[in-house]
């Protein structure tokens, strides 16, 4: 599954890159339907998240590393290399930005509304970078 990623670069900024996290554990259902399984992780604090239309956070940090699952409306990150992305509903992003001056957030069509899975840090997302 592809996830563009935001972290913080070696002088304190930000800037994207994209992952992707591998789907290679096989199974097959009652149905006989092959399906497909990533590595799981225990998350602590999942949450729901809402933003209303037209806000905007100035430059700041993710409270930690996160999967950021979009449900509805369409959410913008700027980092500090001057670059823009967009996500919207069934699209999935994940800020690593917990350090550094981080990164800014706007609703561009709202209200948002998302789930965070927290990634703990045990987690190695190292084979989760694409070639």
């Amino acid at each position: 599954m592809k996830v563009t990623r935001f972290f913080t670069t070696e002088d304190g900024g930000s800037a994207f890159d994209e992952l992707d996290i591998p789907v290679v554990i096989s199974t097959t259902d009652a149905w006989a339907n092959e399906l497909q399984f990533s590595e799981a992780f225990a998350s602590p604090n999942v949450r729901i998240f809402e933003a209303p239309v037209d806000a905007f956070q100035d430059w700041h940090n993710a409270p930690t590393r996160q999967l950021c699952i979009m449900l509805e409306g369409i959410w913008e990150i700027g980092t500090t290399d001057g670059d823009k992305q967009r996500w919207g509903p069934g699209e999935v992003f994940m800020p690593d930005t917990v350090a550094g001056q981080g990164h800014t957030s706007r609703v561009v069509e709202g209200p948002v509304r998302m789930v965070f899975v927290p990634v703990p840090a045990e987690v190695d997302i190292a084979s989760w970078h694409m070639d």
